[in-house]
Parts: structure tokens; sequence; C-alpha cells
């Protein structure tokens, strides 16, 4: 199937969402008013740090909130695109709903991972890029061409997280319960929401590596504020690839082992 037929397919699924959530009008305005609080409370923590030091971890006030900006808006970008997916993602093993999927003329893992969007989750997209643009000059950022790479590392973010969270989905086929890997994969997640450079060196090394939720904002934000050595970029082509080549791996073998709703 051709790549135009995919972006039809996709434009498609996007439209009938936003019809969706414009039903909904209510779950809109609670979504942001929750994602407000979560924002909030993420800039009181440092608040508070920083009322006592004047830097954390190398990072000073302003270098935070640039990289929270950056956070937010990478995070934004799965919420919107993505993340209602995994929410249902087991429902897809345990209930049969992936019957449906094999027999459309289009790859499943792609209907499996854009059927639903969470189109509301934008607005902290728009909110990410203000807290960034707010601080950016404070935070030493050059700006200039340099704005086009925050298109890349935006890009790395949102690749990243997909991975990452398809690594702790994926394992439905086998377990036939998701929430356990799910809470677990939640629980990492809380080292994406601060400076890759306050963690010890093992905790460090584990969120650059194996759980790898440093290349959703902090390490773009470093890489904006100060460069990454070749090492550091050759480091992550190789972290996400491993991850894709598994992921793709773990699907294919998921697949051999799906029971479908008929059988």
């Amino acid at each position: 199937m051709s790549s135009s037929k995919y972006a039809r397919v996709f434009w498609v699924q996007l439209k009938n969402n936003f019809v969706r959530e414009a039903v909904y009008r209510s779950n809109f305005l609670t979504m942001i008013v929750v994602d407000l609080i979560w924002i909030a409370v993420e800039f009181s923590l440092f608040t508070v740090i920083y009322s006592n030091t004047e830097t954390l971890g190398g990072w000073s006030k302003p270098q935070t909130y640039f990289f929270l900006g950056i956070f937010f808006a990478s995070d934004a970008l799965f919420t919107t695109f993505f993340q209602r997916n995994f929410w249902n993602f087991s429902d897809l093993v345990n209930k049969g709903e992936l019957d449906i999927l094999l027999t459309k003329p289009i790859h499943p893992l792609f209907l499996a991972l854009t059927r639903w969007f969470n189109l509301t989750a934008i607005f902290n997209f728009f909110l990410g890029l203000g807290i960034l643009l707010r601080f950016s000059d404070a935070a030493g950022f050059q700006g200039g061409w340099k704005w086009l790479g925050l298109v890349g590392w935006l890009a790395v973010g949102l690749t990243t997280a997909l991975l990452v969270r398809f690594a702790f989905s994926i394992w439905i086929f086998w377990t036939e319960r998701s929430w356990a890997m799910a809470r677990m994969y939640y629980q990492f997640f809380a080292f994406a929401t601060k400076p890759d450079t306050i963690y010890p060196k093992m905790i460090r090394y584990l969120i650059l590596t194996a759980l790898p939720f440093a290349f959703i904002g902090s390490v773009p934000a470093r890489a904006l504020l100060q460069g990454l050595e070749l090492s550091e970029y050759l480091r992550i082509a190789a972290v996400l690839s491993v991850f894709f080549v598994i992921n793709w791996f773990l699907w294919n073998a998921g697949l051999k082992r799906y029971q479908s709703a008929s059988s």
C-alpha cells in the first residue's frame, strides 16, 4: 500500500476523532484543566528547589524551565497521536478486536496505533512551545537556525516515547493483562520529568540506554543549549534502532501466538 494511501487513512481517522471530541466538549475542558494542574505541579516543584539553590545538576532555573517546555511539547505530541491507542491496546488481544484489523488492506500495526487521537492534548503542545520560547533567551539558547533543530528533537522525543511505550505494551500477547506493565511504565516515566544530569550515574546510564526516557526532553534540551558529542548522537541512533528491531520482532512473534475471537 502506498504512503499516500496511509496518509489518507490517517486523515480520515483524524477527522473521525475530531468529530468525536467535538461531541464531548466538557471532556475537552476537563482534560485541559487536569493538564494545567499537572504542569503547575511540575513548575511548583522546581520553583521550590531553586528557592534553595542556584543550579541543579548543572542546570540553571531558566534552563530547567526550557527543558520543561520541550518535555511538555514532546509528551503532548505523543499523547495526542498515540496515548489513547495504548490505553486500548489490551482490548485488541483480550477481546479479539485485532481480528478486524488483520482483515484490512493496510498494515494492522498502523491501524492499531492510529485509530484513536486525544486532540485535547494538542493544547499542551502549544503551551510547551510557549514555555520554551519564554525562557529560551535566559536559558542561553542561541536561536536562529537552531530553531529548526527543535523540530528534529521533538521528533526524537516522540519516537522514543512511542517505541518505549510499545515495548511495555506488546507483552499483552503473553500476559493477557496489561495493567501491571502499564503501571511500571508510568513509574519509570517519572524519570523523564527531570533533567538527566541530576540522577546518580547508574540511573542516568539506565535512562540513556535500556529505558531511554531522557531522550524525550532532557537530551533534546541539552543538545539545543550545549550541543552533544558525536558518541551521544551515535548512542541515540543505536538505542532507538535496537528498540525498533526488538519491537518489530515481538509484534510478529505476538501475532503467531495470537488466538482470534473466532478460534
